[in-house]
């Protein structure tokens, strides 16, 4: 039988080098890419995304036209359909926003979307707080999240929720919600 060959040499200094400098390089390239994700990546796309947004809900608020107080019922449903199609015609068919759809429940109105063909939410709970609709307990879902807050969201959409109330010259006394739809009781503006 041969005699058993025993490696005795341990790694050179050279290598052990070369290893930490490959380590280094690989932590310093991971902490440029997070860097320029929240530094520069991040805010722009989140600039983006509320400049379409706030276009988006502004072209929806200026579809609503003034109405006298007399034509108004004293409760006004808005239904899933109704809010869906709100979204659709809002949406061009070459956004990065496609497949909007509202559903409402007992628990709140949830907005069903795909970004960039990833499935994302933006669920809330309406209520009337001193005379104005207000969206509150706002979450985000999907990949949205890593763009805006759900206080981005909260934001925006409070300011345009003030917007239509003004266009309908009413407040709004309660919100009931029902599957599938919503009862504002509307009071005199």
């Amino acid at each position: 039988m041969p005699p058993a060959v025993v490696n005795t040499q341990t790694s050179s200094p050279s290598r052990r080098g070369g290893c930490t400098l490959g380590c280094l390089t690989v932590l310093l390239l991971l902490l440029l890419v997070v860097a320029g994700w929240f530094f520069v990546a991040r805010p722009f796309l989140h600039d983006i995304a509320i400049t379409q947004l706030d276009r988006a809900m502004s072209s929806a608020v200026n579809q609503i036209s003034p109405l006298e107080a007399s034509v108004l019922p004293h409760v006004l449903m808005v239904n899933e359909n109704t809010l869906t199609n709100m979204l659709v015609l809002n949406t061009a068919p070459s956004d990065p926003v496609q497949h909007p759809a509202a559903k409402i429940n007992q628990n709140g109105v949830r907005f069903e979307f795909q970004l960039y063909g990833s499935d994302c939410a933006i669920t809330l709970l309406p209520q009337a707080q001193t005379g104005h609709l207000v969206a509150t307990n706002v979450t985000v879902e999907g990949i949205i999240g890593l763009i805006l807050a759900a206080d981005d969201i909260q934001t925006l959409l409070n300011k345009h929720l003030a917007d239509a109330q003004a266009r309908i010259q009413h407040t709004v006394q309660s919100v009931q919600l029902k599957d599938h739809e919503m009862d504002l009781t509307l009071g005199q503006g």
